[in-house]
């Protein structure tokens, strides 16, 4: 199992040679690369995304690592065209076509929310359908992440794409290209137990994680054993089901807080934590 971390916040300090280079130091196999959050001037998904893309794979392949995975930009909302005529969707195709050229095996994107009334799960069948012929074009899966959606008024957070909903989308997209992606931090703050959650999925269909620590309340996005969340018993269930894909950090959350002088001590620091979960995993099949 590959170690892997997402690369939003190195990507925004560094540039991608020089987050490449400090990653394979630290110890990581492989990078979640994040098309999210890209700053406005970012050219990343602009008219050169193809170029930029290739200079990612070759960086990857001059520090013999990988990107075993993508995350899709998230300025896609309701209302938008899904068609290449829209600008944002037009981003989100560039995405996953760049994902396929750096190598990632799959590209999570994010189910859009709707307004009250609008049926959900149609709305986000049609959109997640409406992607399937770039999987196949470009030879990527999609990846279906449990999300949640804070109502203001309550200051309440909820399930957005429960497991059951998740499993009912799989069945009805019926492709190859469609797999699901378990973030903890987001199954803890919408009332599942990350365990139980990766417990609802077998091995051929949960092949992508986000992995991070809160306190059950906030979707922080801190380094394993920070927060609340039992790592004895996630590493259990992902020895239990025989889960075959990456293990991959976002901890976005804990690398924005550290200053520049202390980074390449905190990127070994969770290199080292996802080790140590890694070997959790392994010792459980001794």
């Amino acid at each position: 199992m590959r170690l892997s971390v997402e690369t939003y916040v190195l990507h925004k300090r560094y540039g991608d040679k020089r987050a490449v280079e400090m990653l394979k130091k630290a110890g990581f196999d492989s990078v979640d690369y994040s098309f999210d959050w890209l700053a406005e001037e970012d050219d990343t998904l602009g008219e050169n995304y193809q170029e930029c893309a290739k200079k990612v794979r070759g960086y990857l392949t001059e520090y013999d690592m990988v990107c075993n995975q993508a995350h899709g930009p998230l300025t896609l909302k309701y209302g938008g065209a899904f068609e290449v005529t829209d600008p944002e969707y037009q981003k989100l195709v560039r995405s996953i076509e760049a994902a396929s050229i750096m190598g990632a095996e799959s590209i999570i994107v994010h189910a859009l929310k709707v307004p009250e009334g609008v049926d959900l799960f149609a709305y986000n069948l049609e959109f997640y359908k409406s992607l399937e012929k770039y999987c196949r074009q470009f030879h990527i899966c999609v990846a279906i992440e449990n999300l949640f959606w804070q109502d203001k008024k309550s200051n309440c957070l909820r399930a957005l794409f429960t497991p059951e909903q998740m499993k009912q989308m799989l069945a009805a997209l019926d492709s190859p290209y469609f797999v699901i992606c378990i973030d903890v931090g987001h199954a803890a703050i919408t009332g599942y137990e990350p365990q139980e959650m990766i417990r609802q999925f077998d091995s051929t269909v949960l092949l992508a994680l986000h992995i991070h620590d809160n306190d059950y309340y906030r979707d922080r996005h801190m380094i394993p054993f920070a927060g609340n969340l039992d790592w004895n018993e996630i590493t259990r269930a992902l020895h239990d089901i025989g889960y075959q894909g990456d293990f991959t950090l976002e901890i976005f959350g804990y690398l924005m807080k550290v200053d520049d002088q202390f980074m390449e001590t905190a990127l070994d620091f969770a290199a080292k934590t996802g080790r140590h979960l890694l070997k959790r995993i392994e010792a459980l099949g001794e």
